[in-house]
């Protein structure tokens, strides 16, 4: 992870200007939703020491094209950080507020300086004695002239006839910053007046004595302050290359993968010596550099969300490959998402054919972060190349290959909206089968699960199968407000078919990576010695049955699985016939345990079925199908487990051959 960083910092660093990192552009507007051109200003606050004023200055055209040096609209930082700001966007004056004139504490005192100059009484002593601290402490006499001015911009409910009450000085300062609809003030920048040390004219701090080695310090980390001319070689362990310009890691940002390395014994750290931290996380500081950069351009154009959660995609070069970083990164992402689209597993797929014939790993690192602060939740590691590409393959032909499959009807399985727009079948698909708590966001069922799958590790059969049962029991009982990822599905027929046949799509998507058994041992053991003598005279067509036993090859279906089939294949025509009598629920349903149906309930579902196919005249459509139920399941050795049994059950109910008039479930 570090290796990429630096060498995106480093591509990053050809041709880059030292404030590169600090300062930041305002968010400028063209055109007016009307379409007009759209002017932008920077207007000038100058406080005047010479008279103890707080004024606007005239509007000046604002360049996007001109060297963001001139003004230093240093980037706003979060968290506990001061503010140190001369410039911002017109919309962020508070942060001018707090830089100069400092904030109101908790308990109500009032405060004695600004941020800035805090700023250097805690951590940069050796800058009280610049020009630049003592313009900070002078400002801060116009703090009441500063509030009062400030009260009238903040008032938004100011009439016309509420100016004319006004002092002409104050109505002059409202003025200066009365725009058309046409035009914007993007940047507000600090200019001082103060002739008793040389600044005649309103002068920006940016040429104060002091400021720009104030940044360089805080932001670059570049010390200034006089050495014992020592040029000592040491370690740099992100590059492992000695340097005379290593230290302790210091990332200026809280919003960046490298505070994964924290300075505490807890998480990452734990275990060390609290006073071995400077040798333990000491890196070269251009290597610092390199790694900040890297991890800015990382998280602003190479995220995408695996379960619901943002993760930042990592590719892990060998040392050999010389190949462009980040033709390598836009062919992994291509400002989509890993779950989305099958159509940008296909856009990456050939790419990566084209980009490089170096094999290659990925980290996907999931956090969390509001932009001030950044957590790591889950990092799925050392994904191949070769298994990512294999990945994107399977479930492309999958997809195509299932819409060929008798009695699944996928084409319609893969569908949303009365558009019936067509989805393909992807991890996406997978993450809105597995409910997820709200509670559970964060680190859930669905997460740990891809990262199995991408980490190639195999994947408990029973749990899929519980994740089924959770699935089936929110259509059931219409949990939806209780998960975040469940699409709502008022038809339960329809809930319950697309849930058999995505689930039995994904089982085929592991086993060809050999990330699932086809069976458990147990059950092998049960149904060893199970045969199936041949059936009575056939009572359905004979294209029916051959589409079953079809089926079952393709789904490698065992003979318990076959007959759980032909019980749901019963408890499906015995609801279509209720449903024909005006019973619209399907009272028959409520025979089934959705919490697993053990060999007890199947036993009692079997008795229950065959009295109501007796009710309801349907022996000669269901008799075949319940002989074929009675010579496969074995009460006496019967051993699979519940939650399996619900499913297959319901496979049998979903499937739909299309010949029979009894089965409409389409």
């Amino acid at each position: 992870m570090l290796q990429t960083q630096i060498r995106i910092g480093q591509q990053l660093s050809q041709g880059r200007g030292e404030w590169d990192d600090i300062l930041d552009a305002p968010k400028i507007e063209t055109a007016t939703k009307k379409g007009d051109p759209i002017t932008n200003y920077v207007v000038p606050l100058i406080f005047n020491l010479d008279e103890h004023r707080v004024d606007f200055g005239n509007l000046l055209e604002y360049d996007p094209d001109e060297s963001p040096e001139r003004f230093f609209n240093v980037k706003i930082q979060g968290g506990n950080n001061k503010a140190v700001y001369t410039c911002t966007e017109w919309g962020d004056l508070k942060q001018l507020k707090k830089t100069f004139f400092g904030v109101v504490d908790k308990k109500g005192n009032l405060p004695i300086g600004g941020e800035f100059s805090d700023a250097i009484d805690a951590k940069f002593t050796n800058l009280q004695a610049t020009l630049l601290y003592e313009v900070l402490h002078k400002v801060f006499t116009l703090r009441s002239e500063f509030e009062h001015r400030f009260a009238l911009l903040e008032n938004k409910k100011l009439t016309d006839a509420d100016k004319e009450k006004l002092s002409d000085d104050d109505r002059q300062f409202l003025k200066a910053v009365t725009i058309k609809t046409s035009e914007r003030i993007v940047l507000v920048v600090v200019q001082i007046i103060w002739s008793e040390k040389g600044l005649t004219k309103p002068t920006l701090f940016s040429q104060i004595e002091g400021y720009k080695t104030f940044v360089k310090r805080k932001f670059i980390g570049e010390d200034t302050a006089p050495t014992s001319g020592e040029n000592i070689e040491k370690l740099c362990y992100a590059t492992g290359e000695r340097s005379s310009d290593v230290g302790e890691l210091d990332i200026s940002s809280r919003y960046s993968l490298n505070k994964m390395f924290v300075t505490t014994t807890v998480n990452y750290a734990s275990g060390w010596e609290s006073g071995a931290f400077q040798k333990n996380y000491q890196i070269d500081k251009q290597t610092q550099v390199n790694l900040e950069r890297g991890s800015k351009y990382l998280l602003e154009k190479y995220k995408t969300r695996i379960a619901g959660i943002d993760h930042c995609i990592i590719p892990q070069l060998l040392h050999k490959d010389q190949s462009d970083v980040e033709t390598t990164l836009r062919t992994l992402s291509r400002k989509s998402d890993l779950l989305f689209q099958f159509n940008t597993y296909q856009e990456i797929a050939g790419d990566l054919d084209v980009e490089t014939d170096n094999p290659y790993w990925i980290t996907f690192l999931g956090f969390e972060s509001d932009g001030n602060f950044f957590k790591t939740i889950n990092v799925i590691k050392d994904v191949s190349r070769t298994h990512f590409e294999q990945l994107i393959s399977a479930f492309g032909k999958l997809n195509n290959e299932w819409k060929t499959i008798p009695g699944v009807n996928w084409a319609s399985i893969m569908s949303m909206g009365k558009e019936q727009r067509p989805l393909e079948f992807n991890l996406f698909t997978v993450y809105t089968l597995i409910p997820v708590r709200k509670d559970k966001e964060k680190k859930n069922e669905a997460l740990n699960l891809f990262k199995q799958v991408l980490e190639k590790r195999p994947v408990e059969r029973a749990k899929l199968f519980g994740y089924f049962k959770e699935l089936i029991l929110c259509h059931y009982y219409g949990r939806y407000g209780s998960y975040t990822n469940i699409r709502e599905n008022t038809e339960f027929d329809f809930a319950i078919r697309n849930a058999v046949f995505q689930y039995l799509a994904f089982i085929d998507i592991l086993k060809q990576f050999n990330l699932i058994n086809s069976m458990d041992e147990s059950h092998l053991n049960a149904v060893e010695d199970i045969t199936l003598d041949a059936p009575p005279e056939e009572q359905v067509l004979p294209e029916y049955q051959q589409k079953i036993e079809a089926y079952f090859t393709r789904m490698e279906y065992k003979p318990e699985h076959q007959a759980l089939f032909y019980l749901g294949r019963v408890l499906n025509t015995v609801a279509q016939a209720q449903y024909k009598k005006e019973h619209k629920n399907k009272p028959v349903l409520k025979k089934l345990n959705y919490n697993g149906m053990d060999r007890d309930d199947i036993r009692r579902l079997y008795h229950d079925l065959w009295e109501k196919t007796q009710q309801y005249s349907l022996h000669r459509l269901t008799e075949n199908t319940l002989s074929r139920f009675s010579m496969l399941f074995k009460h006496e050795r019967w051993t699979m487990k519940p939650d399996e049994a619900l499913f297959f059950i319901l496979s049998g109910y979903a499937f739909f051959a299309g010949k029979t008039k009894a089965s409409n479930n389409d």
